[in-house]
């Protein structure tokens, strides 16, 4: 996904990248999170690969150790209340672009950080623009080169203008539940400012919203052909529950 930002005079792109956490410390609140995912394996939907070659030359002049201009930010929100810190370290580990930060003690840093502790995030995402681009026969695009401006903690997915649940994925039954049981706890712990918990109940509708339409495929009228019938999944116990969770936040 290519967006417009016309204040840059270029074009930033957007890759997102799902299960990157990789170590989550509360106690001294550090995250290491992976940001980015490089090589052929890695192929993503805008048929576009990323080189770990790429990251070399930005991180040493923009990272840490450079001008340290590389943010943390969420979801690609360029203002200060999204700002989460810079990167302590950016480094290549195998397949991955690693980012070591502690987020700010601000309201949005400690949301953020009772978001991970409590397993609701595991995406991120990069900002960059693309220097050196090289074209495949097959159609795939290699970059081996970039400007990368920030790394963002994302919630859910995909689009990094409109954040929501990537029902694209397909949660089954348990994984619905086991996302419900995880916000439902984090809704009685306390420890969310009334953004956290805005967030929260925003999950709880995109949730609540994704099984309605299970249950509204389940529910379609049967066309009559010569196959065995399949049973349909019950998800009415789950709607209940989210809908009784809903009424008790208004």
């Amino acid at each position: 996904m290519r967006i417009p930002i016309t204040r840059m005079k270029r074009i930033i792109q957007y890759k997102t990248l799902d299960g990157g956490v990789k170590d989550v410390d509360t106690t001294s609140r550090r995250l290491k999170i992976a940001i980015a995912s490089f090589g052929d394996k890695n192929l993503d939907r805008d048929g576009d690969i990323i080189l770990s070659s790429a990251v070399t030359k930005t991180i040493k002049e923009r990272g840490p150790k450079g001008t340290n201009e590389i943010w943390h930010l969420t979801d690609h929100w360029y203002v200060i209340e999204h700002a989460l810190g810079k990167f302590s370290e950016l480094y290549v580990e195998g397949d991955y672009l690693i980012g070591i930060s502690s987020p700010s003690k601000t309201r949005m840093g400690n949301d953020v950080m009772e978001l991970y502790a409590d397993g609701h995030i595991n995406q991120h995402s990069i900002g960059f623009n693309a220097l050196v681009e090289e074209q495949r026969k097959d159609g795939t695009n290699i970059i081996k080169e970039l400007i990368l401006w920030e790394g963002s903690t994302v919630l859910w997915g995909a689009n990094s203008n409109t954040p929501t649940l990537d029902v694209s994925k397909s949660l089954t039954k348990e994984e619905a539940a086991s996302m419900l049981q995880r916000t439902i706890k984090s809704l009685r712990n306390g420890h969310y400012s009334d953004e956290g918990f805005s967030l929260l109940e925003l999950q709880l509708k995109a949730i609540q919203q994704y099984l309605l339409d299970l249950d509204e495929k389940a529910t379609a009228p049967v066309v009559t052909t010569t196959q065995p019938a399949v049973k349909t999944a019950d998800y009415s116990g789950l709607l209940s529950a989210i809908n009784n969770i809903s009424k008790s936040l208004k």
